[in-house]
């Protein structure tokens, strides 16, 4: 996207949400006409997704796992029994956020450059604030760590989280390990005390306190059970004495200290007189990550084959409890109805009386209707589809799952009846071909519009007078197919893994523009000869080079250096900029680039 198509999208957006205000599509309070506590049709919203839990929760059944206050919360809810998030973490983050499908927003991979989210898409954030909510975000993102992408740019008041996919990858703050971290509020540093979830959902109880005398929209994101499993001993330990592999018992002592959090949060909820006008959503964003259960061929999966980025029920069919006392929304109950993450924004704001935004067209549907009196499967028409897009194989349709009805067809061959087997272990393609060509009709139409829309990359915004500095990081290197490897965990960095791709960019303004690159943060002071490891594949950086517009420079490093910088003049529009780190004659990306515009 040029400068000027940016420009369009961007004030596009803010035009559409302007308009919907001032014609009364979007009915904002009168500033100071709200008593102590609410009115009853401007509930309260809080969105708890979890990262790479799958179903792993004693309510679900699992017989290793105690999760009382998740449980009591259970009990009390609509449970939503046939709920399914995307294969991978971003898409599904995206879905959530815009109510579409990951391709459409821009992000649509966790990683390859693949994971912003383009600045024109309307947040469901933005809505709610756009109808006089307070907004905040804490825990996980990954959705673009530079303006204009960030959860600050895209609706939300007040963010503390980390950058990238996961703490400890390359955009988080160097050297976080889960405990007394530094994540960031608002964009800017800031060290917090205390265990990553309890971080989180401290800030989510302060945020309640704050904001307890206007209605608030929250996104909470613990960033638990993603790798790298770390969690205390004293929550681990019980699990491994009664016989539980190492990294399983690390997952199953996270969410035990997830429960704890969550009593709390209801706690809170209920000290401040807000419990009952107040619509809790929870969930997590994929089945459970493959490490922690690598070692356990036969793991408790609720029956169900698969974990997070498979094709099977159990990569997407996930748990999801929706609470409102005050709403009647069947409090209680499984509800069994076909939901998709894209339906949670258009159901939202349903249940909260707000009209979606002017021009915003939702992939996803209002499962209001259903929560009383659910749709069977078998009565629902609607198709949608499971799809993660692999930029090194477009056209590959291997990893598609369809869902139609209780029907399920994998890879575009294996169909199964998930009514009748929720293993997915009989085939019956033969015995019903008119359904297996329905479903591959459907997805061939879908498969064709996503693949017009993940060819061109999303850039990121260099040199705009709102965020004239920018950091770049290997995870957003626009990797093409058969690259290598990328990198995107600090000890990449450390152990200088080589990756190859260039930044895509967009220059915002013509003029001088100031690059530094190096192989840490800028803030740690580490210089180029630090760390490494005994690995065959590390190299010594000897020099740095850089390409963007037709120029190239290069410059000659020593290990005690800890940046090389290159100052260019250059005209606005879109770009790549290569990177090398090259050395023993070897060479790879730099891991981190600083840009700053100079006036």
């Amino acid at each position: 996207m040029n400068k000027q198509d940016f420009t369009k999208t961007v004030n596009l957006k803010r035009t559409l949400i302007i308009i919907s205000i001032l014609t009364g599509i979007i009915n904002l309070p009168v500033k100071g006409s709200h008593s102590l506590r609410q009115s009853q049709d401007r509930p309260n919203v809080i969105i708890i997704m979890t990262d790479d839990q799958g179903n792993n929760l004693g309510f679900q059944g699992n017989p290793y796992l105690a999760t009382p206050h998740i449980d009591k919360f259970a009990e009390q809810s609509v449970r939503l029994s046939n709920f399914h998030q995307m294969p991978m973490c971003t898409a599904s983050r995206a879905a959530l956020m815009t109510g579409k499908y990951a391709e459409q927003t821009g992000a649509w991979r966790t990683s390859l450059g693949r994971t912003l989210m383009r600045a024109d898409n309307v947040t469901v954030a933005e809505t709610f604030k756009a109808n006089g909510y307070a907004t905040a975000q804490f825990g996980k993102w990954h959705l673009g760590d530079n303006w204009p992408m960030r959860p600050q740019d895209q609706g939300f008041d007040e963010v503390v989280g980390h950058r990238c996919g996961a703490v400890g990858q390359i955009a988080d703050y160097w050297a976080n390990d889960y405990f007394d971290d530094t994540f960031y509020h608002n964009g800017k540093p800031k060290q917090y005390e205390g265990y990553c979830t309890d971080v989180f959902f401290d800030e989510t109880i302060r945020f309640i306190k704050e904001k307890k005398s206007e209605p608030f929209f929250i996104y909470l994101a613990p960033n638990i059970t993603h790798l790298p499993l770390i969690v205390a001993e004293k929550y681990s330990k019980p699990h491994i004495d009664k016989g539980i592999d190492e990294k399983l018992a690390i997952l199953y002592g996270m969410i035990d200290n997830l429960d704890e959090n969550f009593g709390r949060l209801m706690t809170c909820l209920k000290e401040e007189q807000l419990d009952n006008n107040t619509i809790i959503l929870f969930t997590t964003d994929d089945g459970v990550q493959g490490t922690a259960v690598s070692r356990t061929p036969k793991y408790w999966n609720m029956g169900m084959r698969g974990s997070k980025g498979s094709k099977e029920e159990g990569g997407h069919r996930v748990f999801s409890y929706l609470r409102w006392p005050d709403g009647s929304i069947g409090a209680g109950t499984n509800n069994d109805t076909l939901i998709s993450v894209m339906d949670v924004y258009p159901t939202l704001l349903e249940l909260c009386n707000l009209e979606p935004p002017a021009g915003v067209k939702f992939s996803g549907r209002s499962f209001k209707p259903y929560l009383q009196k659910p749709l069977d499967p078998e009565k629902d028409e609607r198709t949608f589809f499971f799809y993660y897009f692999n930029p090194k194989r477009l056209d590959d349709h291997k990893s598609a799952c369809v869902i139609w009805k209780n029907w399920r067809l994998l890879g575009g061959e294996n169909l199964y009846n998930i009514s009748k087997d929720r293993m997915q272990q009989d085939d019956v393609a033969a015995e019903f071909p008119e359904v297996v060509d329905k479903m591959t009709t459907e997805f061939d139409a879908y498969h064709a519009r996503g693949l017009q829309l993940v060819k061109d990359p999303v850039r990121i915004i260099l040199g705009d007078a709102r965020a004239p500095k920018a950091e770049l990081t290997s995870q957003d290197v626009y990797s093409a197919p058969k690259t290598g490897p990328q990198s995107f965990t600090q000890r990449n960095a450390i152990n200088l893994t080589q990756s190859y791709g260039p930044y895509a960019v967009t220059l915002a303004r013509s003029g001088r523009y100031t690059f530094k690159l190096s192989r840490y943060p800028l803030y740690t002071g580490l210089p180029f000869g630090k760390g490494g490891s005994k690995m065959k594949k590390d190299f010594a950086i000897e020099k740095v080079r850089m390409s963007i517009a037709g120029q190239t420079m290069e410059k000659a490093v020593t290990p005690e250096d800890k940046h090389a910088s290159f100052t260019l003049e250059l005209e606005a529009g879109d770009a790549f900029l290569e990177t090398s780190l090259i050395g023993d004659g070897k060479d790879g990306v730099a891991y981190f680039v600083t840009v700053q515009f100079n006036n």
